[in-house]
């Protein structure tokens, strides 16, 4: 398993990489327009552009899944982790928890609180749920989570 920088070509190929996992991931739950809006929100160019600019690291894990975090200074936020399906089950997120635990921070994460398959992947490597969380992107579009954090 290996970590690698994201490249110009990565970037340029985000969104069309993610647009089926979260459909997947999210169309149980959320309309397909909170799932689009947020795809452009976090994956279009400026959305990359704005993320980028704050500081957010982008890795591909190994050509199956994708690590996006930031340093906060006191600890990691994880701010995405997506793995394609015929990646999930083979040990990936602990080897990315480990690779951020490496730089010694707590990691903390969102995880909307309908996603049972990262909720119970998160608490097996040792996430514990700390607080509950809205966010309001509108025209009724609220993403419900839960605040999970790994010391």
């Amino acid at each position: 398993m290996k970590l690698t920088p994201f490249t110009q070509t990565d970037f340029d190929g985000l969104y069309a990489f993610m647009q089926p996992l979260w459909h997947e991931t999210y169309g149980g739950f959320l309309s397909k327009a909170h799932i689009d809006r947020l795809l452009d929100c976090y994956f279009s160019p400026v959305g990359l552009a704005r993320y980028r600019a704050l500081g957010y690291e982008y890795y591909k894990i190994d050509d199956i899944g994708v690590l996006v975090f930031v340093d906060r200074g006191d600890y990691l936020y994880m701010d995405k982790l997506y793995l394609l399906p015929c990646a999930r089950g083979k040990g990936y997120p602990a080897f990315a928890f480990g690779e951020m635990a490496k730089r010694g921070k707590d990691i903390l994460l969102s995880a909307n609180r309908q996603n049972a398959r990262a909720l119970k992947c998160y608490q097996k490597n040792g996430f514990v749920i700390e607080e509950e969380k809205e966010t309001d992107f509108g025209n009724g579009m609220i993403n419900y989570d839960y605040i999970l954090r790994k010391r």
